[in-house]
């Protein structure tokens, strides 16, 4: 009797040792099974890339060769800004300027006579001419333009010592005034190369999200409006979309560049 009552007390422990062990087992079954769960429904979240967007301004126009570059823009759904000058501005390429603006792009001012000597001679000189090219683009696609670019930028050794002065009023006149970071240099000689205004504005593209690119739209830039389709072909392989400088804040060289 002592032995069977010794077996059933081994029995019982034998028993209550399988259970804890069967019960430890579950346990961890369940926790690895939460585990899993909650690591499949974790969101790995991190800092969103940075949107790309190229704005492709063009200087000087309007011109004979505006048209073809509208054509381009138009087939590459790329939007631009164009900024100009006021004696360009004819009658006979008015409806060029009003098709900028129906088609999607901005208009600023650059100036009226693109004469250093006469618009960078003094403050007043600066304002009239201002003026003039302002109230001639306003009279032909009947809204007020509030985009503007310094001749030559706005570091050029005729208006530094005016230029703080100037950018203080344009910013009470409600004007935003914009350099570039990028440049076709497509204007440093007539007849650039193809080739030459290409890489000029690929090699300084990725440095930056939302470049700024300078090229030119007058009679003497065929080679711009040539070679404008591959130029946005690349800037849209590297991940850019387009748009105007209306949707941009303003961007002017820094002082220390004076």
């Amino acid at each position: 009797e002592s032995f069977a009552k010794c077996e059933a007390k081994n029995m019982k422990q034998v028993l209550y040792g399988f259970g804890v062990a069967a019960l430890l087992v579950l346990i961890g079954w369940q926790w690895q099974k939460n585990s899993s769960t909650k690591v499949e429904n974790v969101t790995v979240t991190g800092p969103k890339p940075a949107e790309k967007v190229a704005y492709v301004t063009f200087d000087d126009g309007p011109s004979e060769i505006t048209p073809g570059i509208l054509d381009t823009l138009k087939k590459y759904d790329a939007k631009a800004t164009f900024f100009l000058i006021g004696e360009e501005i004819t009658e006979e390429r008015e409806e060029i300027v009003k098709r900028e603006i129906e088609e999607g792009h901005s208009v600023g001012v650059h100036t009226y006579c693109h004469k250093k000597e006469e618009m960078y001679c003094n403050k007043e000189y600066f304002w009239n001419d201002f003026e003039k090219c302002k109230t001639r683009i306003e009279e032909v696609i009947g809204k007020p333009v509030s985009l503007h670019r310094f001749p030559w930028g706005s570091n050029n050794g005729y208006v530094c010592p005016l230029v703080d002065d100037l950018m203080e009023e344009l910013q009470k006149k409600k004007i935003t005034s914009f350099d570039w970071n990028v440049s076709g240099e497509d204007s440093v000689a007539v007849g650039v190369p193809m080739a030459s205004i290409y890489q000029n504005v690929k090699k300084d593209l990725d440095k930056y999200d939302n470049p700024i690119i300078l090229l030119h739209d007058s009679n003497t830039m065929k080679n711009t409006a040539a070679v404008l389709p591959e130029i946005l072909e690349m800037i849209r392989e590297k991940g850019y979309r387009f748009d105007t400088l209306a949707s941009r804040e303003g961007y002017v060289f820094p002082k220390s560049w004076r």
